[in-house]
């Protein structure tokens, strides 16, 4: 699969993150992410956008623990060259191989694939699965549009400082 473009946005009737994906060749796949699933999907593909980032930046080494949360939140602030979040996500003419109701699933799995990218895979009990294959930048991205979502989402899950609220100064008390 082809990635053109990624759409994660929180839907407040359903309660859910609705994840959309659109190939090069026009196809349309759609995923329910509950919040179980997003809490079970957050930190290891944060982890995995850091590792993704360490290898890059210096292949073979092992970080320390500090080091790696430090790579995490690099590769969340560093610029996407390949990315266009301006971009309006384009549904019309899309063929949706997986039917039209979103995939619910049941499991996630992160794992490595050939080539250095990240292969992320949703499934459902009763066969339907999305299998992606994410480099560097789309990575990155989808960790970003997740953490917009669960913020937007107000579930109460442990995310990071938003960028601009992480470099902004600490308030002082002058005496």
């Amino acid at each position: 699969m082809s990635i053109h473009q990624i759409q994660l946005r929180y839907d407040p009737l359903a309660d859910r993150l609705l994840l959309s994906v659109r190939t090069r060749d026009a196809a349309l796949y759609t995923a329910w992410i509950t919040r179980r699933m997003a809490a079970r999907l957050h930190a290891p593909l944060a982890q995995a956008v850091g590792g993704m980032a360490l290898r890059r930046s210096a292949p073979g080494a092992l970080p320390v623990p500090e080091a790696q949360a430090m790579l995490v939140q690099a590769a969340r602030e560093r610029p996407l060259p390949t990315a266009d979040f301006r971009q309006p996500f384009v549904e019309d003419g899309a063929s949706r191989p997986l039917g039209a109701e979103p995939l619910l699933p049941a499991k996630l799995t992160i794992d490595h694939a050939p080539g250095g990218q990240l292969l992320l895979v949703l499934a459902e009990d009763r066969g339907r699965h999305i299998d992606l294959r994410l480099g560097d930048d789309l990575a990155a991205a989808l960790l970003r549009l997740l953490e917009q979502s669960l913020r937007q989402a107000d579930w109460g899950l442990a995310l990071p400082a938003p960028a601009a609220a992480a470099a902004a100064p600490a308030p002082r008390t002058l005496n």
